[in-house]
């Protein structure tokens, strides 16, 4: 087995001075001294790998990649850290992601030091300038009654407007930017039936009451604005920080235009798969799109829709998908429960019964609870499973799927859950003995099974010469590290088309 990994691995050396001396290019990055998890079986584990243009250009010894390196290539050392393709989060709501960080619940801050490591979070996130808005906390519960003041929230989100109610609803904090918006910073600034507390200075210390916290509430942000274009992008900040560098948005909604706007503004850090809801399939069939059309950014032709397991309906889905799927578009139906998964898959049948075979990768998504006959039958139809194991604690037959040859495609279901890929990683492997899977299977999932998921697994969910150079280096080897503590893993830098996108600080 040595003599093997041994020959495998002189083979491979081989191969990239080979395609180095025929290539003769200058990497844009490389990455050396890293366990690099390829997820090609060609070449498993590589010390380093090339980036140029974008794509990965060379894998091997840090010794030979190191030779691609000019004066202007980023160097990358991975001082032996874990190196994965970047995860691919198959199910997610991108808009809510966003918009859950504009608003802070602080009714479990236990302390000034916790409620402001909260404020600071989120504004790692959020664009400059973006309200952030709390409620909920009580200064009483905390050791020593320490109200928080405008100097330590400016120190928490400077570049933010900041507005936090406390339990009772008369009192309030702000920060310097929301203060100044209300012209609280100045000392002649009165606000009739309310209070502007203020230092001896004149200056402002945060604290309002009464109607001077709604004369400031009145200026920022309405509740019925959606500020969709800041919350996209505060999700994409937030996917970066956590190594997603795909997602699939399967909210049913047409984000394409917005994203495209992220784009050409230079902040789009995640390549997004857009489904839209299947009532909408002749919009798309009318402008010529079918599944997985556009750019290596931004994607569409995937179509989603709801089933609640009534086996009534099936005449009028079918009606729509059976003319959705001969255009070409990709189905992807939510199912719950033995009903729900039992009509979705009826569905399929029928579907390629009048439709024929062909290569249509229908998605189950959730597929969560189904009965073990249908099980049988996900792998029969080339059904994809695209699952959530954190959202489900871990709760499903993965082991059995894998061993029937069902694609698997995992995901979060962010924002209901966290977006955080290690979570669902852990839940996957310590599901229990007779469901749960291997670590190499579990991040497989994450990576190529959802590529698989969006016909785009000869593009990225592998470090494979060619495809796309999305990678993330893990604080942790979760293959190595025991099993219950594979959720500890931190994300060290992400990567993607070939350029820095996050780095831990």
């Amino acid at each position: 087995m040595i003599r093997r990994v041994f020959l495998l691995y002189f083979i491979c050396c081989f191969l990239c001075v080979y395609t180095i001396a025929a290539g003769q290019f200058t990497a844009d990055l490389v990455i050396l001294n890293g366990k690099i998890r390829t997820l090609d079986d060609k070449s498993p584990v590589v010390e380093a790998a090339a980036v140029k243009d974008g794509k990965i250009a060379a894998t091997g010894s840090t010794a030979v990649i190191r030779k691609l390196a000019g004066a202007k290539t980023k160097m990358i050392d991975a001082g032996g850290k874990l190196v994965l393709p970047g995860f691919n989060d198959s199910h997610v709501h991108f808009l809510g992601i966003g918009s859950a960080f504009f608003s802070v619940d602080l009714r479990r801050a236990g302390s000034l030091e916790h409620l402001l490591s909260k404020i600071k979070f989120n504004a790692r996130f959020i664009p400059e300038g973006q309200w952030i808005l709390g409620s909920g906390w009580n200064s009483k519960s905390w050791k020593n009654d320490d109200l928080p003041r405008r100097e330590s929230l400016d120190t928490a989100a400077p570049g933010n407007p900041v507005l936090l109610y406390s339990d009772d609803y008369r009192l309030a904090v702000a920060n310097s930017a929301a203060l100044k918006l209300a012209g609280y910073d100045k000392p002649s600034k009165i606000i009739k039936n309310g209070v502007i507390e203020r230092n001896a200075d004149g200056s402002p210390t945060g604290i309002l009451r009464g109607d001077a916290i709604a004369y400031l509430r009145a200026l920022g942000p309405k509740l019925a604005d959606k500020q969709e274009l800041e919350a996209l992008e505060t999700a994409t900040n937030y996917a970066a920080s956590l190594g997603v560098t795909s997602v699939h948005d399967v909210h049913s909604d047409d984000i394409t235009p917005l994203m495209t706007e992220l784009e050409k503004s230079g902040k789009l850090k995640t390549r997004v798969y857009d489904c839209i809801s299947l009532t909408k399939w002749k919009e798309l069939n009318d402008a010529g799109i079918a599944a997985a059309s556009g750019s290596p950014m931004i994607r569409r032709g995937c179509l989603k829709h709801f089933s609640d397991g009534d086996p009534e309906v099936i005449p009028d889905l079918l009606a729509m998908m059976i003319p959705a799927d001969k255009a070409g578009l990709q189905i992807a139906v939510h199912a719950i429960g033995p009903r729900a998964n039992n009509v979705v898959l009826e569905l399929l049948d029928q579907i390629i019964k009048r439709n024929g075979s062909r290569d249509r990768r229908f998605r189950v998504e959730h597929a969560h609870n189904f009965s073990s006959v249908d099980g049988r039958r996900f792998s029969a139809l080339r059904a994809i499973a695209s699952m959530q194991p954190h959202l489900f604690g871990g709760g499903e037959p993965y082991r059995s799927l894998l061993q029937s040859n069902t694609r698997l495609a995992f995901g979060s279901d962010a924002s209901i859950t966290d977006l955080d890929p290690l979570l669902g990683i852990h839940a996957a492997v310590n599901s229990g003995a007779e469901r749960s899977i291997s670590v190499e299977d579990a991040v497989r999932a994450y990576t190529l099974g959802s590529a698989y998921a969006e016909y785009q697994e000869n593009v990225k969910g592998s470090i494979s010469i060619g495809k796309l150079a999305d990678l993330v280096i893990l604080s942790d080897d979760i293959f190595v590290v025991p099993n219950s503590k594979i959720r500890e893993a931190r994300v060290l830098t992400t990567i993607l088309d070939g350029k820095i996108v996050y780095e831990a600080k």
